[in-house]
């Protein structure tokens, strides 16, 4: 079991890792997009257009991106994730299994405490390494997954497009800048 909650620690932690930085990277994507885009959204303003559905219209093209990757990510996540699992599961067996074959007992008439043996931690003889696992994407980890990618989405479109509400039609379309 242990190579096993060794590979749950490892996921859980790139998880959290590739959420945030997506959110950074994300934000910074948007941003980018927003600053080519003045142009485009100067003419809208001019024309009377309300900021706040400039802002609707980029979260909902966010909204739409998100979409489209949560139905890529159902069709592949669970076949990519089972073949790293297996990858990463089989690595740990073998370095258990080795540790296995490498222990020895504390020499009679010690109690192996000064060697650094634990004489109690003796492995289990014949025991079977778990080294494949099974994935399983059910329809409830999907939509945790889609609320985790709009919850990350929609906060890194909405700070960088308050920059559209600092817009002025005239000195956009006059200037350019």
């Amino acid at each position: 079991m242990q190579p096993l909650q060794r590979v749950g620690a490892f996921a859980g932690a790139l998880v959290r890792l590739i959420a945030g930085a997506g959110a950074v990277i994300l934000g910074l994507i948007v941003t980018l997009t927003i600053r080519e885009r003045r142009d485009e959204l100067g003419v809208p303003l001019s024309l009377g257009e309300r900021k706040w559905k400039l802002v609707a219209q980029q979260a909902a093209e966010i909204v739409a991106v998100v979409a489209v990757a949560v139905g890529l990510s159902s069709l592949f996540a669970q076949a990519l994730t089972e073949r790293v699992g297996n990858s990463l599961v089989s690595s740990e067996a073998s370095a258990a299994q080795r540790k296995l074959d490498a222990w020895q007992p504390p020499a009679p008439g010690s109690t192996g405490l000064r060697e650094g043996i634990d004489p109690d931690s003796q492995p289990v003889k014949g025991a079977d390494p778990i080294d494949e696992i099974t994935v399983r994407l059910h329809n409830g980890t999907l939509a945790a997954v889609a609320g985790l990618g709009l919850g990350i989405a929609l906060p890194a479109t909405a700070i960088p497009a308050t920059s559209v509400l600092r817009l002025s039609p005239r000195s956009i379309l006059s200037t350019g800048k």
